[in-house]
């Protein structure tokens, strides 16, 4: 299922060992103590190297110590059980990695888990760790999450200290939780959220907000005023642009959430699109190019996938104007959803306008870059990782395959106490409809 880049026997081990001992003592450091957590390889998580993905990386950067998550969730006794694999330097939607092979989807053997943390959603579809972390630069955490059927959550840009994480798109990319449940989400980030003081962000994130999910413990779904006094913007022609399977597994989320809640959905409209989605094309790859493209040069490109050599020719064509260009449609951007904000709470969508893809047999051996199936996955991914929002990926069903879908909840900044409650109510209402196991699971309990 090629899950996993690396993963040490013996360190997971002394770590259960150090917990056992802990909890023999009836002193655990926390909920999360022996809990195993997958890491994406972008993060680093010492002594294992960082690679990307990639098989030249680990030369060119040494990992010298953990990623300011990794050292938080060491503090609550986490047991890290690996490095999990990803597209080659997060530069796809697939997951198909030609060097450490194409993460496969619990679901279906046959497709993709989605990219580019596609090892770690995989790995908690499948059952072998409650949660893991990934990095979301351009939907690659709620992506995946949706397409292996489990919780995905990118918080607001700067509420997770992105120290020790591979600057591959540092005005962009954020750590990411993928995990089996919303309260699992809400206690993995608990555990790592946090800005530290060298951080490279424009204002200091306030106090986080935490939910309280237990209105929801007895199943009475009435107990809870925030949910019905929560407003939801729809962009119905944007929302519609999805597979049929997809928009109508969405369409009965809302239906059921507005019957029970009597939740408000205000229709809006957001302009330009597809000139958002191009900007953010233009400085994710601008700002890889200017973060490790000499090291590439000197050291990648022999080494690297097609599709990863594809990639940098056309972002070294890219121009000065033309990423100046970008960040004024990402000021315009930021200008459109601030005014939907003023009367609503959360942008609603699908996940993604489409569920998990075959893997194609070119790609296995040279890597994939397929545009048109990516544009799909990535719709309505942008402006989450554009604009710095924070947003989250609840499954609600499945399609006609038995393919996860899930739909995405976009906050303002600093939000992400509603989106957890909010997406705490759907998970519970929608539980009926998300019984189908996975195709790969593993029980750890037995």
């Amino acid at each position: 299922m090629c899950f996993f880049i690396a993963y040490n026997e013996e360190d997971i081990l002394r770590q259960a060992s150090e917990s056992t001992a802990r909890h023999a003592k009836g002193k655990p450091l926390s909920v999360l103590d022996g809990v195993p957590i997958a890491v994406k390889d972008e993060i680093d998580c010492f002594p294992y190297l960082t690679t990307g993905g990639t098989k030249w990386m680990q030369k060119v950067r040494k990992v010298k110590d953990d990623a300011a998550c990794i050292k938080r969730l060491r503090a609550c006794g986490a047991l890290l059980v690996g490095k999990t694999n990803m597209h080659e330097l997060g530069q796809g939607t697939t997951g198909i990695n030609p060097h450490y092979g194409a993460v496969r989807n619990p679901y279906d053997k046959d497709r993709c888990a989605g990219g580019s943390s596609g090892g770690s959603a995989a790995a908690v579809a499948a059952g072998l760790c409650p949660a893991a972390l990934g990095v979301d630069g351009g939907g690659s955490v709620r992506m995946p999450a949706a397409l292996c059927g489990v919780v995905g959550l990118k918080g607001t840009y700067g509420r997770v200290s992105s120290a020790g994480v591979l600057p591959l798109n540092w005005t962009l990319g954020s750590v990411g939780i993928l995990a089996a449940s919303v309260e699992d989400t809400l206690i993995m980030y608990t555990a790592i959220q946090g800005h530290l003081a060298q951080d490279w962000i424009a204002s200091f994130p306030p106090a986080a907000n935490l939910p309280i999910l237990k209105d929801f413990e007895d199943g009475d779904l009435s107990k809870s005023k925030i949910i019905s006094s929560i407003k939801i913007a729809k962009y119905s022609k944007w929302f519609d642009d999805s597979d049929k399977s997809v928009r109508t597994t969405c369409y009965s989320a809302l239906n059921v959430l507005q019957q029970e809640y009597g939740v408000k959905v205000l229709e809006v409209t957001i302009p330009e699109l597809e000139e958002m989605r191009l900007a953010h094309f233009i400085t994710i790859g601008s700002e890889i190019s200017a973060s490790i493209g000499i090291d590439y040069d000197r050291m990648g490109i022999h080494d690297s996938g097609a599709d990863i050599r594809v990639c940098f020719a056309l972002y070294g064509s890219f121009s000065t104007r033309e990423l100046l260009s970008a960040q004024r449609m990402r000021f315009r951007q930021m200008h459109y959803h601030m005014e939907i904000f003023k009367t609503a709470d959360l942008i609603v969508t699908p996940t993604t306008a489409a569920t998990a893809p075959v893997c194609s047999a070119d790609g296995l051996k040279y890597g994939e870059l397929n545009y048109v199936y990516g544009a799909k996955l990535m719709q309505y991914q942008i402006a989450g990782n554009f604009l710095g929002l924070p947003a989250i990926s609840v499954p609600i069903g499945y399609d006609e395959n038995g393919l996860p879908v899930g739909l995405q909840l976009i906050g303002r900044p600093w939000s992400e106490a509603t989106l957890l409650h909010l997406a705490s109510a759907i998970e519970l209402l929608m539980a009926p409809n998300c019984t189908k196991p996975p195709e790969v699971v593993y029980d750890l309990l037995i």
